[in-house]
């Protein structure tokens, strides 16, 4: 994955509604960047052999949720 420009993070931010002072767009970006490239690096675990287990939730634990 590419590195997100200044505008593309300015971009991004006008449309979530969120103001970035311009004396902090570069930090913003090399954040984002950063962030992007550590999730891209997380793996998704192969859990097509895993047997799933049955949980089984008490009254008490379901009365507690409410």
């Amino acid at each position: 994955m590419a590195d997100l420009t200044d505008a593309e993070v300015r971009a991004l931010s006008n449309a979530s509604g969120i103001t970035i002072p311009d004396d902090l767009l570069p930090e913003v970006r090399e954040s984002l960047n950063g962030l992007l490239e550590a999730l891209d690096a997380i793996t998704e675990p192969d859990v097509a052999g895993i047997e799933p287990l049955p949980i089984i939730v008490s009254a008490t634990a379901r009365r507690m949720e409410v």
